[in-house]
């Protein structure tokens, strides 16, 4: 009777005394705790993220230009209201002067034109003014739809109230620039300056002062055009910052 010999030795490539452990020592569960672990990496910038964040630069960017816009409107119509209060100011002046034998002015003397230019000096400094209080003061008109508001309708009356001044000053001048009986100040007191010593000293002056303040209505016209522009720019810009907002909360994100 032969007995088979029992091998207890261990298979070819295991240290003796190492023992592996059985899978029932490894908590799964722990495991699948750890893989719902949030990711610590920041996510990916989603389009409408982008677009987000380009919406807003162009309100920050679109607040500073109606800012410098305003302020430049508001130095503007400063010029404007001192060459207009100078020209009349030395026309009160040389209109009873004796020094002269002749009469300087016309019989009749038509303010019309420097009066609209000097209106219209005022209403653009009041309009640029009551712009830059609302955007920079800590008032409660600061919000975008407000200031988009105030904005427009500023631009159109400012449009309006150049383009009326720059016409109906320009349409007068032309009507009286030959007469010989009456004038305004522009037409009257330029018509000497082809005369040079023989002319009165304070009529160049009167000239270039009227003549300066028509020109910077004109180039308010330019300005104020642009201005319109920049409204409808807003208009465009907080109806995008609007969609963006209804449709974060519709994702439950706030914008």
């Amino acid at each position: 009777m032969s007995f088979q010999r029992f091998d207890s030795s261990p298979p070819p490539g295991e240290r003796i005394g190492s023992k592996r452990p059985h899978l029932s020592v490894f908590r799964f569960a722990s495991f699948q705790s750890t893989s719902r672990i949030p990711s610590q990496t920041p996510p990916a910038y989603s389009p409408d993220d982008i677009l987000a964040s380009r919406n807003q630069l162009q309100a920050k960017v679109l607040h500073w230009m109606r800012i410098a816009i305003s302020a430049v409107t508001l130095l503007a119509s400063v010029v404007i209201i001192a060459c207009a209060a100078s020209a009349l100011r030395t026309y009160t002046s040389t209109r009873d002067n004796a020094e002269w034998v002749l009469p300087l002015w016309p019989a009749s003397v038509d303010l019309r034109p420097t009066h609209a230019v000097l209106a219209c000096g005022v209403i653009l400094a009041l309009a640029s003014i009551l712009y830059l209080i609302a955007a920079l003061a800590p008032t409660p008109f600061r919000s975008p739809r407000v200031l988009n508001i105030i904005f427009t309708i500023l631009a159109f009356v400012s449009v309006f109230i150049t383009i009326f001044t720059t016409v109906f000053a320009s349409t007068i001048d032309t009507h009286l620039s030959n007469s010989t009986q009456a004038g305004t100040l522009a037409s009257w007191t330029c018509k000497w300056q082809g005369f040079g010593s023989a002319a009165p000293g304070n009529f160049s002056e009167i000239c270039g002062t009227s003549t300066a303040a028509s020109d910077l209505v004109i180039l308010m016209i330019v300005i104020e055009m642009f201005s319109v522009l920049l409204a409808g720019w807003g208009w465009w810009v907080g109806a995008r910052l609007k969609k963006a907002g209804r449709e974060g909360k519709g994702q439950g994100i706030s914008v």
